[in-house]
C-alpha cells in the first residue's frame, strides 16, 4: 500500500494532480478510518477525502517524474497512425472509449485522447461531450506537468500548446 506524506503531490485519476494537505480520522458508520485530505487548486473541485485503504483501489499514485512527463510530449507529436485515423466507430463508442482512457490514470492515455480530440478540434468544432473530454485530459496533463517540473500553471498550458503546435497531422 502506497503511502504519502502531508504536503507531497499526488495524482487523483479522476481529478489530476494536487497536494496531500493531511490525514484524517473520521468515523463513519461506527467504524474510524483514516482520509487523505487532497487539494487540487489547478481544478474547479476543490478538495477531495479518500479513505486511505482505499488509496490502490482508487488509483492515487505519486506525480509522474520529468522523465514520464517529457514521453507525454513525445507521444503529443507522435505521427497518427491507420487505426487512429479510422472514423468508423460510432460516437458513443468513441466517447466511452475515451472515457476509459481518462479515468483509467494512465498519463500515457490521457495524452493519445487529449491528442486525438485535439486533432478533431481542427477539422470542425467539437461537440460538447467531446469538449468536456477535451477539457478535462487537457486540465489532467496540465495539473501533473506542473506538479512534475515545478513550474506555474500558466507556464505548463504554454508547454502543452507549444507541443500541439507543433504537431503535423
Amino acid at each position: 500500500m502506497l503511502q504519502f506524506s502531508v504536503g507531497s503531490p499526488i495524482v487523483h485519476p479522476i481529478h489530476g494532480a494536487g497536494i496531500m494537505r493531511a490525514v484524517q480520522k473520521r468515523e463513519i458508520r461506527g467504524k474510524m478510518m483514516n482520509y487523505y485530505v487532497i487539494d487540487f487548486p489547478y481544478s474547479d473541485l476543490g478538495q477531495v477525502m479518500v479513505p486511505v485503504e482505499m488509496a490502490d483501489k482508487v488509483g492515487l499514485r505519486p506525480v509522474s517524474g520529468n522523465t514520464n512527463i517529457e514521453g507525454i510530449f513525445e507521444t503529443l507529436s507522435e505521427n497518427f497512425s491507420e487505426a487512429e485515423e479510422e472514423e468508423s466507430k460510432s460516437f458513443h463508442q468513441r466517447y466511452r472509449e475515451y472515457l476509459e482512457k481518462i479515468q483509467s490514470g494512465d498519463l500515457l492515455q490521457v495524452a493519445k485522447v487529449y491528442r486525438l480530440l485535439y486533432r478533431r478540434s481542427l477539422n470542425k468544432p467539437l461537440g460538447t461531450k467531446d469538449k468536456s473530454l477535451f477539457e478535462t485530459a487537457r486540465q489532467l496533463l496540465i495539473s501533473e506537468i506542473v506538479f512534475s517540473k515545478s513550474i506555474i500553471d500558466q507556464d505548463a498550458r504554454l508547454l502543452l500548446d507549444e507541443a500541439m503546435e507543433e504537431v503535423v497531422f
